[in-house]
């Protein structure tokens, strides 16, 4: 597939890396999801979205996918793997070769199901992983439709054994806890944020993500006054300049926010 331009790829690793949706940031397993399909009914891009996101951007966006920018033609719902196994090995099978590889089962897996995506991602770059062994039972290497739903198959391991745990706590609130906000968000501790993922922290803090023109405005508000912040132009904001008082980071884009 085409590589799409840097921004979109950073927000592609972002949504990736959380398994939520490259247009609005929803948990991907909280609502029907979708990909983008061509004239000829093949899927454009390895990405899963929003099923009314991606509805919503063939609707009123410019017939391109958002990340490949490949023509799109349609959104097609992926479906229940527990309800239609059939279609949903269809629709997974990025390359049409008739099984799965780690990168195709696993990207649908998460983009469906809640479940411990850290694991999930340490069997997908370790081919002699346990959990890949399970699944893969006759060592090929990929996963065949008869190994799909086995009793110690690919979907009844993932569902017995990695349930994630939804116990995070509520996310701080910018205007009165800054230093908290950014730590909530700051989730390998590194003490610097990208500025996607301040897009997507801001986008989920304010509970913009089903409201595609809040999105784009506020993805537009953070590019506008990123550069004052990132003068090495680095993409990445450390603590210090976030929190820093009345011209910091924060501080800025809460006026923004309250003055836009």
């Amino acid at each position: 597939f085409p590589s799409p331009p840097m921004a979109m790829r950073q927000v592609s690793l972002q949504a990736v890396k959380h398994a939520e949706c490259p247009i609005c940031f929803e948990k991907l397993h909280v609502a029907p999801c979708g990909v983008f399909l061509d004239e000829s009914g093949r899927r454009v891009s390895p990405d899963y979205y929003n099923l009314e996101a991606a509805r919503e951007w063939l609707r009123t966006g410019n017939g391109h996918c958002p990340m490949t920018r490949r023509p799109v033609s349609a959104v097609r719902e992926v479906p229940d793997l527990s309800k239609d196994p059939d279609g949903w090995f269809e629709v997974v099978d990025l390359d049409g070769d008739g099984k799965l590889s780690r990168a195709e089962a696993i990207s649908a897996l998460k983009a469906q199901l809640p479940l411990d995506n850290a694991a999930l991602d340490a069997a997908l770059v370790d081919p002699q992983h346990t959990m890949w062994r399970t699944w893969d039972a006759d060592g090929s290497g990929s996963i065949e439709r008869s190994e799909l739903l086995a009793p110690n198959g690919l979907a009844a391991y993932v569902r017995r054994t990695f349930e994630a745990a939804q116990n995070k706590t509520a996310i701080p609130d910018m205007r009165t806890d800054k230093a908290g906000w950014y730590a909530y968000w700051d989730e390998d501790g590194s003490n610097s944020l990208e500025k996607e993922e301040v897009v997507r922290a801001l986008i989920k803090t304010l509970g913009l993500s089903r409201d595609q023109k809040q999105v784009f405005a506020m993805r537009s508000t953070v590019d506008a006054i990123w550069p004052i912040f990132d003068a090495d132009g680095s993409g990445s904001i450390e603590r210090d300049e976030f929190l820093r008082p009345g011209d910091g980071l924060a501080d800025t884009i809460i006026a923004t926010m309250q003055h836009g």
